[in-house]
């Protein structure tokens, strides 16, 4: 059974053309789990009271169509029964009867005290509510073939942190997206980070990117990202011209 959230695209989330940015996009996903977290229980903040701590690895989103200014969307998640150490979630971004958007992120459960990942077996997420999962893959390789140059450095700075004082994962789809060339005519119609590592307050992130790879439906990139010589993210973006 799927939670709820509706809300619209605020004015202060689109882009120049009037479309939502890619941060968006996952702001609006994350919000819907956090939401779903409270008002099911237990919440992020009873967790954290508990030694337990939800961190995402893996996530894959799919954009079916741009979502635009002030357009009112529900965003559709759920948990799924799992025996292992990862945790599936799904989502769906729906405008009137319309899917589009669809997402799949796989999730971890940290026991904070002991320091290790919680088994499925010991977490209960059906008071969240369950379903099957999307038949989404979260699973990408960066092709041993492309070759990846630098292209710039990020600074964690104040804006991009949470109160765990390490880089939001919401921050990472604007930080790659403003390294695409000609992004102003562009919109993301495909995102898969797997998040290795942390980027911590203070610290910098050297980012590496691959040319553009021509697909019959856009163009695709690979990115990776790097903090004291360890992988920070790996992701590909897929775009289209609007």
């Amino acid at each position: 059974m799927a939670y709820i959230f509706n809300t619209e695209v605020s004015t202060h989330d689109i882009d120049v053309n009037g479309n939502a940015k890619p941060s968006a996009i996952l702001r609006y996903l994350q919000e819907a789990a956090n939401k779903n977290f409270a008002d099911m229980g237990p919440s992020y903040n009873e967790l954290i009271d508990n030694n337990l701590s939800f961190v995402v690895s893996r996530a894959a989103i799919k954009v079916l169509s741009p979502l635009k200014e002030l357009e009112k969307i529900s965003v559709q998640t759920w948990a799924t029964k799992n025996s292992g150490v990862i945790f599936p979630r799904s989502y769906l971004i729906k405008s009137g009867d319309r899917i589009v958007v669809e997402a799949l992120m796989n999730w971890a459960l940290i026991n904070l005290e002991e320091k290790r990942f919680v088994k499925g077996s010991e977490f209960d997420v059906s008071v969240y509510g369950t379903d099957e999962p999307l038949d989404i893959s979260t699973r990408f390789k960066i092709p041993k073939d492309i070759e990846l140059n630098f292209v710039g450095e990020k600074q964690v700075m104040y804006s991009d942190i949470d109160k765990n004082r390490h880089m939001n994962n919401t921050v990472y789809p604007n930080v790659l997206f403003n390294f695409i060339p000609n992004v102003q005519n562009l919109f993301m119609s495909e995102l898969m980070i797997n998040f290795v590592s942390e980027a911590p307050f203070g610290k910098t992130i050297k980012i590496f990117m691959s040319d553009a790879e021509k697909v019959a439906d856009g163009l695709i990139y690979y990115f990776r990202t790097m903090i004291d010589d360890k992988t920070n993210i790996e992701a590909m973006i897929k775009v289209k011209e609007i």
